[in-house]
This record gives structure tokens, C-alpha cells and sequence, in this order.
């Protein structure tokens, strides 16, 4: 059951990495001038908003670490937890 769902886990992650090269492999043809710029946006939006996400993360965790707070785990701590199955 668990290799399954690894498997799975790993097919899924392997159509979103296809897919992805695909959509940003339209930015090397001709005429797609548009499409160009507006990927590169999309893409620098998107990496901007989770480096943002990710500082207020580790932010929140030494700040609650400086003040002594244990909660049963940080928000970190449960998101590795959840995504690996812990």
C-alpha cells in the first residue's frame, strides 16, 4: 500500500515536471513574444510569492522559539510531518 501511494506520489510529481517544461517550451518559439513576457512574470511572481511565504514561516518559527512557545510542533515541523507522512 505504501509503495503505491509512493508511486503514485512520484508519477504525479513527474506529469507536473512534464507539463512544466511544455508550457514554459511555448517562450521558445517564434511569435509567442507575448507569451513570452508574460511567463517570465508569471514565473517571477510566483517564485517572489514563495520566498515571501517561506520568510514569514521562518520568521514566526524564531520568534515563537525566542519566546519559549511549544505548541506540539511548529508550523514547519507539521507541514514536513504531513508531507512525508510522519
Amino acid at each position: 500500500m505504501a509503495e503505491a501511494h509512493a508511486r503514485k506520489k512520484s508519477l504525479i510529481a513527474w506529469i507536473v515536471f512534464v507539463a512544466t517544461l511544455l508550457v514554459l517550451s511555448f517562450a521558445a518559439m517564434p511569435n509567442f513574444d507575448r507569451y513570452s513576457i508574460f511567463a517570465d512574470r508569471a514565473l517571477i511572481a510566483i517564485r517572489l510569492s514563495l520566498v515571501l511565504a517561506l520568510s514569514i514561516l521562518v520568521l514566526q518559527e524564531k520568534f515563537s522559539a525566542a519566546c519559549g512557545a511549544d505548541r506540539g510542533g511548529s508550523l514547519l515541523q507539521r507541514m514536513r510531518r504531513w508531507y512525508y507522512d510522519d
